[in-house]
Order: C-alpha cells, then sequence, then structure tokens
C-alpha cells in the first residue's frame, strides 16, 4: 500500500512539475503581441521565393499589432539593374493608396462643416454640372443622356459617380485614355473642364466603377480650403503625424532612396517601365493628383493607417474624431452593390477604400470591418479593428495583380496570430 501511494506521490507531483513548467515559460519564445514568431518567419522566405523567381525587384513587408511592430522586412533590390539594394526606408510609389488619405484630409473639411455628403458636388465645382451619360455608339457618333439626378460627394467617395479611369476598351474609356496621355500638359484650371466633356459611365449612383472620383476630391479639398492638396495635407496630416518621406514628390536630398519601377514585356518577363504613370516624381507637379499622386515608405504609412485604427490619434496627435474615422471605414455601398467586382467577394465599400462585410465570403482570412487599398504598383495596406493589426506590403510592378504576393502575405499574417 505504502508502495502504491509512493508510486501515485510521484505521477502527481510529476504532472503538477508538467503543469508549471509549461505555464512558466516565457512568452517571448513563442509570443509576440499574440503572434507567433515562429509562424510570423514564414513571411520572408515566401516573399523571397517572389524576389528570386525574378517576379518582382524587391518587397517591403511590415506588421503591426496594437500598436507595436512585429514584422519589418525588406528583401530584394530597390534598383535590380543598379545593383541597389531594397531598404526599409525606401520611397515608393503608393499610387491609390493616395486615395484614402485624400478621403482623410476630405474629412477634416467634413468635421468643419463645410460640405454634406448628399450635397452634389456642382454646388463647389459648379464645371461638374449637366454632365452627360453614354448611352450606345462610339467616337463622334456616341448617343448621350442627361444625368438623372447630380453626382452627390459620397458618390466620389464611394466610386458610384459615373466617372471612370480609362482601364477598360469600352466606348466611355477610349475617352478617358486620351485625357491621360493630355494630363502631363494641363493646366489646373483647365482639368474640371476638361473632365466636364467626359461622358459617365452610368447614371450617378447606380453602379460602382472604379475611376477619377478621388481625383475630384482632391480638387474639392482644393476649393474648400483654398491651398494646394499637397499644402493642405501637410498642415493636416503629414506634418501633425511627422510623415516626412510622403507627398506628391520627392525631396531632392532623398532621390537615392526612391524605387526603380517594373513592368512585364510582351513574354511576361519582369522589366524596367517606361513612361511609368503620373511622371517621375522628381518635380512638384501642376496637379496634386489626389487619387493616386503620392509617394511614401512603409514608417511613414504606419502613422496613418495607425491612427485610423486608433480612431483618429496617433501618438497623441488627433487629426480625426472616433465617429468620424467610424463613419469613413463603414461600408456606405446597398446590398445590390455588394461586391462591388467580381474579385472581391465578402466586400463592401468605405470610403475610398474596400471594407469587409462578410468574412464567410472573402477569399482570405478576415475579421469584419476589416479595410484598406491598394496601388496600382503593387503597393498594399490593411487594417482589421478587431484584431488590432496593421498590415502594409510595398513593391513596384505594374499592374497590382500580376504577381499577388499581396494575397500570400494576408494570409500568412493571419496564420501568425495565436492568442
Amino acid at each position: 500500500m505504502k508502495s502504491q501511494l509512493s508510486l501515485l506521490l510521484v505521477f502527481a507531483l510529476s504532472a503538477c512539475q508538467v503543469t508549471q513548467d509549461a505555464v512558466s515559460q516565457p512568452a517571448s519564445v513563442e509570443n509576440k503581441s499574440g503572434f507567433s514568431e515562429q509562424r510570423l518567419s514564414r513571411i520572408e522566405p515566401v516573399m523571397q521565393q517572389y524576389v528570386d523567381s525574378g517576379k518582382l525587384s524587391g518587397i517591403v513587408t511590415l506588421v503591426a499589432r496594437k500598436g507595436e511592430v512585429v514584422h519589418f522586412s525588406a528583401q530584394g533590390m530597390q534598383d535590380r539593374e543598379a545593383g541597389k539594394a531594397l531598404s526599409t526606408e525606401s520611397i515608393f510609389r503608393i499610387y491609390s493608396m493616395t486615395k484614402p488619405v485624400t478621403a482623410a484630409a476630405a474629412m477634416t473639411l467634413w468635421e468643419q462643416g463645410k460640405f454634406h455628403m448628399q450635397d452634389p458636388i456642382s454646388w463647389y465645382l459648379p464645371e461638374l454640372k449637366d454632365l452627360k451619360v453614354y448611352v450606345s455608339g462610339s467616337g463622334e457618333n456616341m448617343v448621350l443622356e442627361d444625368a438623372k439626378s447630380p453626382i452627390r460627394i459620397i458618390d466620389l467617395f464611394l466610386h458610384t459617380s459615373g466617372f471612370s479611369y480609362g482601364f477598360t476598351t469600352s466606348e466611355v474609356d477610349k475617352a478617358y485614355q486620351k485625357m491621360q496621355m493630355d494630363v502631363p500638359n494641363m493646366k489646373r484650371e483647365e482639368a474640371l473642364g476638361y473632365i466636364a466633356k467626359l461622358p459617365l459611365n452610368h447614371q450617378p449612383g447606380t453602379q460602382w466603377n472604379y475611376g477619377i472620383s478621388t481625383d475630384i476630391i482632391g480638387f474639392l479639398v482644393e476649393k474648400l480650403s483654398g491651398k494646394s492638396l499637397g499644402e493642405y495635407m501637410q498642415e493636416t496630416i503629414f506634418g501633425p503625424l511627422e510623415m516626412s518621406d510622403t507627398g506628391f514628390s520627392v525631396d531632392p536630398d532623398d532621390v537615392h532612396r526612391f524605387v526603380q519601377i517594373y513592368t512585364a514585356d510582351k513574354s511576361g518577363k519582369t522589366v524596367v517601365m517606361e513612361k511609368e504613370p503620373l511622371g517621375d516624381y522628381l518635380s512638384d507637379p501642376e496637379i496634386h493628383n489626389g487619387g493616386g499622386g503620392l509617394v511614401s515608405t512603409a514608417s511613414d504609412y504606419l502613422k496613418f493607417a495607425q491612427m485610423l485604427l486608433n480612431g483618429g490619434e496617433y501618438n497623441g496627435t488627433r487629426i480625426l474624431g472616433r465617429k468620424t474615422v467610424e463613419f469613413m471605414t463603414s461600408n456606405h455601398l446597398p446590398d445590390s452593390l455588394i461586391p462591388f467586382n467580381q474579385e472581391s467577394t465578402g466586400e463592401g465599400y468605405a470610403l475610398a477604400m474596400s471594407v469587409t462585410v462578410d468574412p464567410g465570403q472573402s477569399r482570405f482570412m478576415s475579421s469584419e470591418g476589416n479595410f484598406g487599398w491598394g496601388g496600382a504598383a503593387s503597393t498594399y495596406f490593411r487594417v482589421d479593428p478587431v484584431e488590432q493589426i496593421v498590415m502594409i506590403g510595398l513593391a513596384q510592378f505594374i499592374p497590382i495583380g500580376f504577381h499577388r504576393y499581396h494575397d500570400d502575405f494576408r494570409n500568412l499574417v493571419y496564420q501568425s496570430l495565436v492568442d
């Protein structure tokens, strides 16, 4: 009996010791702000495959949770032909990741009562009154009809205005393609008059169509503030958040950090891109493009994204009110327009960016309310308010989606969560 009791006591003590050992394991071995460090380490090898295969010259990836950066890596080359390595502080053309920044700038004016979302844009930009909508035909034989309702400011935020971009072979987009060629020689005061002559893709408010709507919001900001878009952003966002590497051109002292841009040739091989969209970014442009004109770094954009995640405040500086950010990052599309395109199942649209409304329909691991957007040259960010995550991926290859590193990056981030 004594031997049996002794044996039971040994088992009991052993069990207690195992439990104690498990509890006393230092959290830093496995857990970093709720992420498994071992699982986070899977990000770099996968990104490196895109570099080693020659698909992408280089990639910067950044992950933050609850305000703490848990992963920050630069892989590959800033300029492959010059043999210059990419850095975490390299400067990228962020193209359409400009849109949420322009939206935030406009929202600071909305908070001041400068406009209402349902206001017709023509109240502020009269050049955009009495626009025509495409019906049929082509060229000089286009059949147009009057817009049945005015373009509201909310339509600009949601891309339901009817404006287009020129990305397809439609008759409307052919007209936009010609405009894109004329932009480099266009004066700021001429732009709205030119745009007003283009037919709308559809009746305002009836469809979602990606286009120059956020560029128009940029003109609205300039009209209401009396300043250029860049000046107003510097005053209300970049300066307060200390985003010193973000603007509509690269400072001459920082050109050595500016990333070369690439595309695919006819065979699919990655090559240096000539005549990159919106110019070389080496001087202040005539038109500050609110839809795609900014350059930035991962560190700078993190400050902006973290400000949104924090409900409008970053590092003691408040840019927007909490309810403003809530409004800005909520879905505003009716059910009939969700998803806004076939590739975005589970996604609605907030102000100038998408937002997850049904994680079960999403193609990725996600949370309801996850929001973000990408840029033409394969830049990407998402913010997850539920998990308190910011993820940023920066490459420099046009078009986005040709090499879908950001899909891998997103899932690699989520699979690393263990808390």
